[in-house]
Parts: C-alpha cells; sequence; structure tokens
C-alpha cells in the first residue's frame, strides 16, 4: 500500500536566530532533535515515515547562514537557495556547472526553498549540487559549539543517506576554490520528467592549455551508492592532446567505474549507457567553455 501520510506525526518546533542558540536547541535534545534547512527533503522523508524526530530545529531564521561572498574562491553559506545560486552572475560565469547544477532542481518552489547545505546533508546519491561542488574542489564547514572542522566534500559523502555530519553539528558553509585561467565546466542531468530526481548526472571540469587538457575532474550522481568521482577516466585525459577517440575511451572507462542499481527511476544497464554518452558530451562542452 502507498504511503499517503498527509502530515507525519507530531514533533515539537523551535525557530533560532542565531547560530549559538541552534547548536544549544540541539545540545538540548540529544538523540531526539534534527535540524531543518529548507524543508524539502527532512519533510517529505518525514511524511514516508523514514524518520521520525521528537524535535525539529528550524535554521531558517539565521541570516549569518545565508550568503555569497567572493573571498579567493567563492564561500557559500550553508541555508543559500538555489534559486540564489541560478540567479548569481557571477555564479554563472565562473562556476558554471554548479549554476547549471542549480537551473536544473525540479522546480521553481524547490529552488527557492531547498538550500544548499540541506541538500548536501541529506547525502542523497543523486543531490544535484553534488556532482560540480566536488568536480570544483570544494570543501565544507561544519561547527559544534567553539569546535570547528573542514572536509573537502569528496569525502563527506559516506553511503546513501550518510555523511560524515554527525547529529551535534552543524554544516555551516561550503568553500568552493578560485578556478584557474582557461577552466571551462559543464553540468548535465537525465531525469523521467524535467521535475525528477537524476537518473544520472555529471560534472565535469577541465582545465585548458591550448590544446592539451591539463587537468580535468569528472563526478557523477545517482549511479553508486555516493556521488562518484571517476579518476581512472580522468588519468586518460590528464596531460594529454584533448581529441575525439580519448574522449570516447574516457567516457567508455566511466561507464566501466559507475556502479549503478535498478530502481524506481532507471535501470542499472541504462544508467551505465546514459554515463557513457552524458559524459562525453559534457567534456567536450566544458571543453569549449574552457577559453
Amino acid at each position: 500500500m502507498v504511503n499517503s501520510h498527509i502530515l507525519p506525526h507530531e514533533f515539537e518546533f523551535v525557530e533560532p536566530h542565531t547560530l549559538e542558540e541552534a547548536l544549544t536547541c540541539m545540545a538540548a535534545y540529544p538523540g531526539k532533535a534534527q535540524f531543518m534547512a529548507g524543508g524539502t527533503d527532512l519533510l517529505v522523508q518525514m511524511k514516508m515515515g523514514r524518520v521520525r524526530p521528537e524535535v525539529i530545529v528550524g535554521l531558517s531564521k539565521i541570516p549569518a547562514l545565508r550568503y555569497l561572498i567572493l573571498d579567493q574562491g567563492l564561500r557559500i553559506g550553508a541555508l543559500t537557495t538555489f534559486r540564489q545560486i541560478e540567479r548569481s552572475e557571477l555564479i554563472q560565469r565562473r562556476y558554471t556547472a554548479l549554476y547549471e547544477a542549480a537551473m536544473a532542481v525540479t522546480s521553481i518552489q524547490i529552488k527557492t526553498m531547498g538550500t544548499l547545505g540541506g541538500n548536501l546533508c541529506h547525502g542523497s546519491p543523486a543531490a544535484d549540487s553534488a556532482p560540480p561542488l566536488i568536480a570544483f574542489g570544494a570543501e565544507v564547514k561544519m561547527i559544534n559549539g567553539d569546535r570547528e572542522r573542514v572536509v573537502p566534500l569528496e569525502t563527506f559523502f559516506a553511503g546513501a543517506g550518510q555523511t560524515l555530519l554527525t547529529q551535534e553539528e552543524l554544516m555551516v558553509e561550503i568553500r568552493v576554490p578560485e578556478p584557474r585561467a582557461n577552466t571551462g565546466s559543464a553540468f548535465m542531468k537525465l531525469g523521467r520528467v524535467s521535475a525528477d530526481l537524476a537518473k544520472v548526472s555529471v560534472a565535469v571540469v577541465i582545465e585548458r592549455e591550448q590544446d592539451i587538457c591539463r587537468d580535468c575532474k569528472i563526478v557523477l550522481g545517482a549511479v553508486a551508492e555516493m556521488p562518484l568521482r571517476t579518476k581512472e577516466a580522468e588519468l586518460i585525459l590528464r596531460g594529454k592532446i584533448f581529441k575525439e577517440d580519448l574522449v570516447e575511451e574516457a567516457s567508455l572507462r566511466v561507464s566501466e567505474e559507475v556502479r549503478p542499481i535498478d530502481d524506481s527511476r532507471s535501470t542499472s544497464w541504462y544508467r551505465k549507457e546514459v554515463s557513457r554518452i552524458l559524459v562525453r558530451d559534457a567534456l567536450n562542452l566544458a571543453w569549449e567553455r574552457a577559453v
């Protein structure tokens, strides 16, 4: 029987106005509370009965978590929405793959409510923001009281729906390095319909030196239990003249590196085939943009 819950279980809702208040609230309910950013993931999980927090600590009233700052790279507050990202000319120009990922998010309602931090902390293998941010070499900053730690986003995911974030910690910032000169990027996504999670998504970042691919990053979503960087495929192109046969070889290697499953959105076989095609197209587009 389909779960048709309109409302989840009863819970207490608290809405702090500062980071300190938010962390104090979480500490007051050990093992019982959960942070909520935009709620576009958490509320769905609650309605389906998959999670049952007794207390929700809403973060939407904390302005210190909502910003875009250019400072030797890009600093993004965890409550920054996809709508803010897609409306930023800076991100469109310098971090094109991230801009395209924000554009690909399901609907204007989700873009307006959904946050970058929430999208990452949910730990979904299909998170739209994860592949481009990993490809750009992003790090995430997490705090717990007066303690903080910064980890590469590539190592932040620990499995399907799992991250390194502990219950008491709060992700506060995503840090993205400044791309080097002659860097191009691209993001592509295939879903069943436009307003759906990805069957497959791919982000590519290429650094170009005339006809040489000086460096490249290839990261896919929805093809493994967490976002996957395909390092063997990258090696095929790195330091080589960028040409069609190497692009085809790298794309084929990607289809061998991915570990997709059969689920309600697609089959493993189809995801492998689409991965190869999307990577080929994204590599070519990122290369054209690397000028």
